[in-house]
């Protein structure tokens, strides 16, 4: 991607339409990456700025989606662009054929141990990865009460973020890797 936007930066609409077309100058096609979580400095999150009514779930937390055709149409309004929406939601979770073995067996795993925990009769909880090696890399299971895990937000460390030229910086992808 040419530019990518996470929660952990404030996002600014000005701004993000002044780097669109910045990089529209220099290249005729522009792939922008935006996570739904993304929210104004003011904290109202992008996809609320089209006006849709706003849901939440049990927990209260926001349903997020339209970001992308939003974002879209503010590019195809403002610099006369254009551009396409393609939220991944769907389309991810119908690629396992792509899956990585590490993403597979983890999957299993992580089955595994839910399944064991409800016939033990602990309700109420999930399943998790816990990461105990980055060299080699190795994870392990472990159990989380569900209301601690539907409440917690885990965040990308800004020092894996270039929040000036929007990449990500090295040790995000050795994290990745």
């Amino acid at each position: 991607p040419d530019l990518i936007y996470l929660p952990e930066v404030p996002f600014d609409p000005e701004h993000f339409i002044a780097r669109v077309d910045a990089l529209q100058q220099q290249t005729p096609s522009l792939v922008v990456a935006v996570s739904e979580g993304v929210r104004t400095a003011e904290g109202r999150y992008v996809c609320e700025l089209a006006h849709n009514p706003v849901n939440v779930d049990a927990f209260g937390h926001t349903y997020l989606g339209g970001t992308a055709h939003y974002l879209s149409g503010l590019i195809a309004a403002r610099l006369h662009s254009k551009t396409r929406a393609v939220e991944l939601s769907t389309l991810q979770r119908c690629a396992a054929h792509v899956a990585s073995e590490t993403d597979v067996s983890e999957s299993f795993a992580v089955g595994e141990a839910a399944a064991l925990a409800a016939l033990a009769g602990k309700t109420g909880m999930m399943a998790a990865l816990k990461r105990v090696s980055d060299a080699p890399y190795l994870c392990t299971t472990e159990l989380h009460d569900i209301h601690d895990i539907a409440n917690l937000e885990k965040t990308v460390p800004l020092s894996y973020i270039d929040a000036e030229n929007y990449r990500l910086r090295e040790p995000f992808f050795a994290y990745a890797r």
